[in-house]
Parts: structure tokens; C-alpha cells; sequence
């Protein structure tokens, strides 16, 4: 029988990796390439191929386990902050500073 008195962490439980360990699951917590997290449960990530940004919304609120989904998909900086000013996501400046400095199309110069 095992130990009883340790339950499980997260990533044992879900695979969703580890801050020391990022995961290359775009619905993990830790996956590597998380441009910006808004909330707990709202982020942008980079998708794994590198080709869009992609506005998520985690399925369930924490501590709750739960999956990162796709609501939103963008291959600019003005489709970008248009889903998320839809959504509205852009109330903090500081936000607005970040988006800023993402290229005006992904892989591009900014």
C-alpha cells in the first residue's frame, strides 16, 4: 500500500508539469510558452507550432483541477487585443503595456 499521508500533487495527478518542468501541453498550467496571465483563469499563450497566439480560458476556477481551453485565436497584435477587449480583459494598463510590445503579426518584429 502507498503512503497514505501524501496525496498526490497536481502533476502526478493531471501531467500538467511543474514550474521547474514546463509542459508542452498548450491545456497545462505550466505550459512553457504563456505570453500573459490576466486572472486565474483567463491567459495568452504562443501555440506550440509557434503560428497564433491563443486567448484561454482555464475550465474550472482553481484550486479546482481543471484544463486550459481555447476561446479565441489570433495571428496579430489587433485581432489579439480585440478578443480580449471583447471579453473585457484590457482594464489594467500594465496589460496594455504588454500587448503593446507584441510584434503586429506572431513570429514577426515588434
Amino acid at each position: 500500500m502507498g503512503n497514505i499521508s501524501t496525496p498526490p500533487t497536481t502533476s502526478q495527478k493531471s501531467g500538467s508539469g511543474s514550474p521547474l518542468h514546463p509542459s508542452n501541453r498548450e491545456r497545462d498550467d505550466y505550459y512553457a510558452n504563456v505570453v500573459l496571465q490576466f486572472s486565474p483563469r483567463w491567459r495568452i499563450i504562443t501555440c506550440k507550432h509557434g503560428m497564433q497566439w491563443i486567448l484561454q480560458k482555464r475550465s474550472v476556477a482553481p484550486p479546482n483541477t481543471g484544463t486550459w481551453a481555447g476561446k479565441s485565436y489570433a495571428t496579430t497584435r489587433g485581432g489579439l487585443m480585440a478578443a480580449c477587449s471583447g471579453r473585457g480583459l484590457l482594464f489594467e494598463p500594465s496589460v496594455m503595456t504588454i500587448l503593446s510590445v507584441l510584434p503586429d503579426r506572431i513570429g514577426g518584429a515588434a
